[in-house]
């Protein structure tokens, strides 16, 4: 009986130090999926605008970025992508990105930016990402909270994590 005692401590001690390291390698990940999920959606928009030679804009979901977004097709036809998001993520930015057959973007002053928030403020484990359209209709993506957009664009991140 004691050695089982012994056992359940142990266990009990395990979990109360890989839990709280388990649920911040879930919000990393999320926030990691997101960013690169929005990524390849801009990019995606961006060569369909050029490849159609037609503007071509990624849109958020009536409920907003966090719950998804869809490319409509430029011609009427079945949208070109539509993506659902699920989970506590929160993305902030302008109502759509508009991409010119040329592949530049249409960049509203002050609205180049979709910021990503993930986790919990109370919990002190929120982790952001910043993806930010270039004139060019690149996208940068840094591990930090966007600047004020109504402040001019910041020059690209240098925390490694650009593209």
């Amino acid at each position: 009986m004691i050695e089982l005692m012994i056992g359940v401590v142990l266990v009990a001690v395990l979990l109360g130090i890989g839990l709280p390291l388990f649920r911040s390698f879930i919000l990393e990940q999320r926030l990691r999926a997101t960013s690169s999920d929005l990524r390849v959606a801009l990019t995606m928009a961006r060569s369909e605008a050029v490849k159609r030679n037609r503007e071509v804009t990624l849109e958020k979901s009536a409920t907003g970025w966090g719950d998804g977004w869809t490319i409509p097709s430029p011609t009427g036809g079945p949208d070109i992508l539509n993506h659902v998001r699920a989970g506590d993520v929160t993305i902030t930015g302008p109502d759509d990105v508009t991409f010119t057959p040329a592949g530049r973007a249409k960049v509203p002053p002050g609205l180049a930016q979709l910021q990503i928030d993930v986790g919990d403020d109370a919990e002190e484990e929120v982790r952001y990402a910043c993806l930010e359209r270039q004139l060019d209709g690149r996208v940068l993506s840094c591990r930090q909270a966007c600047p004020d957009p109504d402040a001019p664009l910041p020059d690209p991140c240098d925390d490694g994590d650009d593209a």
